[in-house]
């Protein structure tokens, strides 16, 4: 099988790494990846397991010079049997490009519409007109299914839907005793310090403020918590830091900015949390919970599917429930918190992992290619 992916950027994205780590579980087709954008922080890790191409397009800016190379890219050379696209904008270059070829293609969506007044204007443009285009290709994959439901709300094809999660790396995200005391000297936390923490770039669907505000409020009853904000902007964002000021977060806040050391944070962690106002499969979640890590998450897409019995769901934009969510895990000992936690890795394990997921990818594939 020869799989051509289109994405719009190699960055550090949840979308991105999902590719990266789907390219490297297949390892058996044929793949190439075709990046819209330049050269970003993951095209080297791409490029080890896949033929690479980046088009350098000013993404959202694309015009018809940008088109025709990406057609004529999909349509000399070694001709693809399947065609998937990843994220708004590389689905429609995607479907403008491959029309007429027929080459079966599989658009990737990746995002829930629970916040859409946040997103740039641009991209809700890019929204609207892959939901008129929707009847092009063969079919949609959406993370979640709130995200499918939200989405054919918004117009996209029903009967093109199909949901496939995102698989995740159990042996990279695993429980680490080492890490876990590293990063904490790293971090300058005290002995027996409670540790929750977030990883999510600062943007307003992820709603540090709710985070923040929750924090402030479980401080009054857990004097002794440590809090831990990993991803981009949360060293340099100036509402962010203005905000932990006026609560007088700053003595109990660790702020660690973008790291390529994940895994390790969440080993770290006691508790992960997840205070978005909108999610479609939220990685962060998954990960830590695939490090023994137990969580809070708000009800965002598919966060409760993710859990089951192994954290606690909250509503979003409601910083008290979030407080008593981590207050009901605190309150156990650190055994139970354990044992819980083993429950939650294998939630991951079982339903989530890398190989499961890519074996339905790859019969999703041979399914298209059949129908041809």
């Amino acid at each position: 099988m020869r799989i051509c992916h289109i994405i719009t950027g190699l960055n550090r994205g949840g979308a991105e790494l999902a590719l990266c780590g789907l390219l490297e579980t297949l390892g058996q087709p044929e793949q190439t990846v075709v990046a819209l954008g330049g050269d970003s922080p993951l095209s080297a890790r791409v490029a080890k397991v896949a033929e690479l191409h980046h088009l350098g397009m000013k993404v959202g800016r694309a015009g018809p010079r940008d088109l025709l190379r990406l057609r004529h890219l999909l349509n000399t050379g070694g001709r693809p049997d399947v065609v998937h696209a990843w994220m708004y904008h590389a689905n429609l270059m995607a479907a403008l490009a491959s029309f007429g070829l027929g080459i079966p293609l599989i658009w990737g969506v990746h995002h829930s519409l629970s916040d859409l007044p946040n997103e740039k204007r641009r991209t809700r443009a890019v929204i609207r007109a892959t939901a008129l285009l929707s009847s092009v290709p063969d079919r949609i994959r959406y993370v979640s299914a709130v995200a499918a439901e939200q989405h054919q709300r918004a117009g996209f094809s029903r009967k093109r839907t199909v949901i496939i999660p995102n698989g995740y790396d159990t042996k990279a995200f695993a429980p680490d005793a080492e890490a876990r005391a590293r990063i904490r000297h790293q971090l300058e936390i005290p002995a027996g310090a409670l540790v929750i923490g977030m990883v999510a770039r600062v943007h307003p669907t992820k709603d540090h403020a709710n985070f923040l505000q929750a924090a402030a409020h479980f401080l009054g009853n857990h004097p002794d918590t440590i809090f831990v904000l990993v991803g981009e902007g949360t060293m340099d964002n100036r509402e962010l830091l203005d905000l932990i000021e006026r609560l007088g977060l700053f003595p109990r806040m660790r702020l660690c900015g973008n790291r390529q050391d994940v895994a390790a944070l969440d080993a770290a962690l006691d508790i992960a949390t997840l205070s978005s106002r909108g999610e479609a499969f939220p990685n962060a979640i998954a990960e830590a919970m695939a490090c023994g890590t137990l969580c809070v998450s708000t009800d965002v897409g598919d966060a409760a599917l993710i859990i089951g019995d192994t954290g606690v769901i909250v509503p979003p934009r409601d910083p008290v429930a979030l407080s008593k969510g981590w207050a009901r895990l605190a309150s156990m000992n650190g055994d139970e918190r354990r044992s819980l936690g083993m429950q939650a890795r294998q939630r991951i394990v079982d339903n989530f992992g890398r190989q499961t997921i890519g074996r339905r990818f790859i019969k999703l594939y041979r399914e298209l290619i059949a129908a041809q």
